[in-house]
């Protein structure tokens, strides 16, 4: 009796500590990527909210038609390394990781002085867009660093990285909006801007000795042949900006800033959903490669239309609640742009498997092709409302996926983009 009783305690005790093992295995950080990152968006939603209460409507729509001008000029202080490096980290391949770091600084800081100049004709246009520029430098280059930390599975930095700085714009804009400070864009991007450049200090300093980073100034014969390796990556993130950002475009071309800030509003819940879900794809990558399937699509598409048939029926109340009712037109532009979603994820996860798998070429003849055939398109037809808008945007995030995936049925003589 006392035998069996001695066995049964000692397979119980054999359990618990295989299962503390698992425990301790397990990247818990992982994990809790996504929910940071959607905290760190829920906080940058907070600060948009906030912000179209502190500024008028035409105001906030010059500011989001800013943000689309930087994200472009954005795309050529990269100039693809962030995503070849991205790819060396996944494998566990650090040999141009130095060079990779120290190419995408002085890239930034080229493009900050250089591409502002464009607009010198208008001196407001000149300082936000310079402004916004700044600001979007010094985070994309954190950003830069934050997906190699990933790379690597080291995502517990992301932690502090990724709620410190909105925090901060949303303390900057709970003080203007709670002391009714009135105050212009202009003073607004230079705090976002300040903010910006102080943490991003601060994050440099904690983190580049963890990848044993030396500051110095690239060889000249060693950058091009680094450019030469992620001239790929660049024209897929070319293509990929283009596509998501030339609504805005021809938004200002066809209407006015109204009707931008209109539909940057639902565009920013919509990205929020693709924060989370980017978020989770790079933190998990290796267990999704394994994934890619029509059922699990098939299934998030069908939750994703039940949640946006709810939210259309009985909750685009919510949508003047979130924003001022100023904005209530962008509450359908919402719902439209929303059953792109999973198309969105899928396609996302397709193109980080071809990077992995130096098919990078693929994916940039299919966003080539989209990017093409979508200009052709704003250029062709006459846009007379913005709801137009959102269904060219929710179709061509259907016709990306369909490329992305249906490319591969054709043989494309690719070039490695491996660092090899």
């Amino acid at each position: 009796m006392l035998k069996n009783e001695f066995n049964f305690l000692n397979r119980k005790c054999r359990i618990y500590d295989y299962l503390l093992m698992k425990l301790k295995r397990i990247n818990v950080s992982r994990v809790l990527v996504p929910f940071f990152e959607v905290g760190a968006k829920v906080i940058s939603f907070l600060v948009i909210i906030l912000l179209t209460r502190i500024i008028s409507v035409e105001d906030y729509g010059i500011y989001s038609f800013s943000i689309a001008i930087a994200s472009w000029f954005t795309i050529f202080a990269d100039l693809g390394v962030g995503w070849f490096a991205f790819n060396n980290a996944v494998k566990r391949d650090s040999s141009s990781l130095a060079l990779s770091i120290n190419s995408r600084l002085f890239q930034s800081l080229f493009v900050l002085f250089v591409v502002p100049i464009l607009f010198i004709g208008n001196s407001d246009s000149f300082l936000i867009t310079f402004l916004v520029t700044f600001f979007f430098l010094n985070t994309g280059f954190v950003k830069f660093l934050q997906t190699i930390f990933r790379g690597f599975e080291q995502s517990k930095n992301d932690i502090i990285l990724v709620g410190s700085e909105p925090i901060a714009r949303l303390i900057l804009m709970i003080i203007l909006y709670l002391f009714n400070i009135e105050i212009s864009l202009f003073v607004i991007c230079v705090a976002f801007s300040l903010i910006g450049l102080v943490l991003t200090i601060i994050f440099l300093s904690i983190n580049l000795k963890k990848l044993n980073f030396k500051l110095f100034i690239p060889d000249f014969s060693n950058y091009i042949t680094l450019i030469g390796k992620t001239k790929f990556y660049f024209l897929y993130q070319f293509f990929q900006v283009g596509i998501g950002r030339m609504d805005i475009f021809f938004l200002e071309k066809y209407f006015d800033f109204k009707q931008v800030a209109y539909f940057s509003s639902a565009y920013n819940l919509y990205n929020a959903g693709t924060i989370f879900v980017l978020a989770f794809i790079t933190a998990n990558l290796k267990y999704l490669f394994s994934k890619i399937k029509l059922k699990f699509l098939l299934l998030f598409f069908g939750v994703t239309v039940l949640l946006v048939t709810i939210y259309h029926k009985y909750l685009e109340g919510l949508y003047t609640i979130i924003y001022p009712s100023d904005y209530e037109s962008g509450a359908l532009i919402l719902a439209i742009i929303g059953l792109a979603l999973p198309f969105y994820a899928a396609y996302q996860l397709k193109l980080l498997h071809n990077n992995y798998n130096n098919k990078t070429i693929y994916t940039v003849v299919a966003l080539g092709m989209v990017f093409c055939l979508k200009i052709t398109t704003y250029f062709v037809l006459e846009m007379t409302s913005i709801y137009e808008v959102a269904i060219v945007f929710s179709t061509f995030e259907v016709i990306t996926f369909l490329l992305i995936y249906g490319i591969h049925k054709f043989k494309i003589r690719n070039e490695s983009t491996s660092s090899k």
